[in-house]
């Protein structure tokens, strides 16, 4: 399969372990704690022309972890994501998919991107509170796909953080769901088709946890209110002696010294 597979995949399978243990760990305590009932699951794409590499028994598939999130919000659905391109483009010149027939693409798994973002289309049309994160995105696509899924609708919102505007470099490269303020996704995939069929992707679905949901909502919350500020009125330049450069940093960073600090009010962010 040409141009849809990508030779490297920095998921960081070892990373993700640990963090499901962790979570293990806190889900344990806070379940004796306060009688909840948290459940989780490891979960994994595996390219779907690779009958050699079967997904792990017991694991579940990104793509259908997706849809659940999706298709069980009733009040709220948050997502981090670098990029998107849940719908394939085989007839765009521009786009990796050209060329390929439409039995090519049902093949390679483009049906599950496609089932993915009429999930989430349909929690919007349901009046969800549906709030969309994420880079700049990638060629040709771009934000295309959030953009059109907030369109028209008051109850969807869409923002893209350019970290580089903060630190001089960086993108966006978590990849979080949040439903209804209870269930969770962490992992490696991005709101991509290919994230879910062709490409080898791991995560943590955690659900019925509305603390450890939380925890992750201040993360987003974070990146939320850091999207809708201007970087011009709250950055600073510093030299960075140890590296003999000077460095675009938040007014409230560390890198600076206290007094140079901008102090924390409603319009700054919590950190």
């Amino acid at each position: 399969m040409r141009n849809i597979t990508r030779s490297s995949i920095a998921t960081k399978p070892c990373v993700v372990i640990l963090l499901f243990l962790a979570l293990c760990i806190g889900i344990q305590s806070k379940t004796e704690s306060t009688h909840t009932h948290c459940k989780a699951w490891l979960v994994q794409s595996i390219p779907t022309d690779m009958p050699y590499l079967p997904r792990v028994p017991g694991v579940l598939s990104t793509a259908d972890v997706f849809r659940w999130l999706a298709g069980n919000s009733t009040q709220s659905l948050d997502i981090i994501a670098q990029y998107w391109q849940l719908l394939s483009q085989p007839d765009d010149p521009r786009s990796g998919d050209y060329g390929y027939s439409k039995a090519d693409m049902e093949k390679f798994g483009v049906n599950d991107g496609f089932r993915v973002y009429k999930s989430i289309e349909d929690a919007a049309d349901r009046k969800a509170k549906v709030r969309f994160l994420q880079h700049s995105g990638v060629y040709p696509d771009y934000t295309k796909e959030p953009s059109s899924l907030a369109l028209g609708r008051p109850n969807v919102e869409n923002v893209t953080l350019l970290l580089g505007d903060w630190w001089g470099s960086g993108i966006v490269h978590s990849k979080v769901w949040i439903s209804d303020h209870k269930d969770v996704y962490i992992g490696s995939a991005n709101n991509d088709w290919k994230s879910l069929t062709q490409v080898k992707e791991v995560g943590i679905y955690i659900v019925g946890c509305p603390k450890i949901a939380d925890e992750v909502e201040i993360y987003y919350n974070n990146l939320w209110k850091l999207a809708s500020l201007n970087s011009s009125d709250h950055t600073k330049e510093v030299w960075d002696q140890q590296w003999q450069v000077y460095r675009k940093v938040p007014c409230w960073s560390h890198f600076l010294n206290s007094r140079d600090r901008c102090r924390y009010t409603q319009s700054t962010v919590k950190i």
